[in-house]
């Protein structure tokens, strides 16, 4: 048998492509075992690029991967984790001092943590126990905290999933959006939100110039074709997904991607809950709530 027949037999008889790949995946995870579960997972973003970003154009929503830009999104939230980190110089430092990946104890890998515990569940939601967690006065009458917190949201965008952050002046909309969900006694995926920005300006009271995410207000009747209720059916599996992916994701998830909060994006000094409302109003201290103080993220 000449060589080139040998080659058109073997040709013949061997599996396509697709075939073999079939074939392999029964050998699935062998070879990688010094790895972790999800170590080699990594989901694109979608961001916002800010004045101060590096990403163009700005005012809109961009997918960190294919560079494709949105002036608004439509997705239904997958699953919602929220983190602290602790940077003492900022953004400086590149990698923070102390963090937790789920605001409520330092991560095990921290070795100085500044606090054992960052919050205690209380009947109101979550009490701060670190100190960098309080929310304290400061000189100029703005409420702030030393830690930044973050929501990382898992999203489906038109059948593909990304990860979103949220953080600053959008996670009071992000938060009141989750109550309203809660109080139509809907599951986190069984809506679909259309999300678009509002541009903040340092002519309005601001101390920046900045896109804040702007949530629909389900509350107003002419907002709610902003929202559709959907088959959560649909969602289920990838939100258990989601679920398990940010139970054993290396802790960098929270800390990559989006990049960094813009500083100067502070809340307008007439928004927000101050102290001796916080006390009037709902009996719950500033440091009690998230998101609902004056804050300079």
């Amino acid at each position: 048998m000449t060589r080139n027949k040998l080659a058109r037999t073997e040709q013949s008889t061997s599996p396509s492509l697709s075939e073999q790949m079939k074939q392999n995946t029964q050998f699935q995870g062998l070879g990688f075992e010094i790895f972790g579960e999800q170590e080699f997972v990594r989901y694109p973003v979608i961001g916002v690029n800010q004045p101060t970003s590096d990403y163009k154009p700005e005012g809109k929503f961009h997918n960190r991967v294919t560079g494709d830009v949105y002036d608004s999104v439509e997705v239904v939230f997958l699953g919602l984790r929220r983190s602290m980190t602790f940077r003492p110089n900022g953004y400086n430092d590149p990698v923070p001092a102390c963090f937790s990946n789920d605001a409520l104890r330092p991560d095990s890998t921290v070795e100085q943590p500044v606090h054992h515990t960052c919050h205690r569940m209380g009947p109101r939601g979550l009490i701060a126990e670190c100190p960098n967690a309080r929310w304290n006065r400061t000189n100029d009458g703005k409420a702030r905290r030393a830690c930044d917190l973050r929501y990382t949201a898992a999203v489906d965008m038109n059948g593909k999933h990304f990860l979103m952050y949220f953080q600053g002046r959008s996670i009071a909309p992000l938060e009141r959006f989750l109550s309203q969900v809660r109080q139509f006694r809907q599951p986190l995926f069984g809506v679909r939100v259309g999300l678009s920005l509002i541009y903040r300006t340092k002519k309005e009271g601001f101390m920046g110039n900045f896109y804040e995410i702007n949530f629909p207000d389900m509350s107003n009747p002419s907002e709610r074709d902003r929202v559709e209720v959907v088959d959560a059916l649909e969602f289920q599996e990838m939100a258990q997904f989601f679920k398990d992916y940010f139970d054993t994701a290396p802790s960098e998830l929270y800390h990559e991607g989006e990049g960094e909060p813009d500083k100067t994006a502070a809340t307008n000094p007439r928004d927000g809950v101050r102290y001796a409302d916080a006390t009037e109003k709902n009996d719950a201290s500033v440091e009690d709530r998230w998101g609902n103080a004056n804050n300079d993220f």
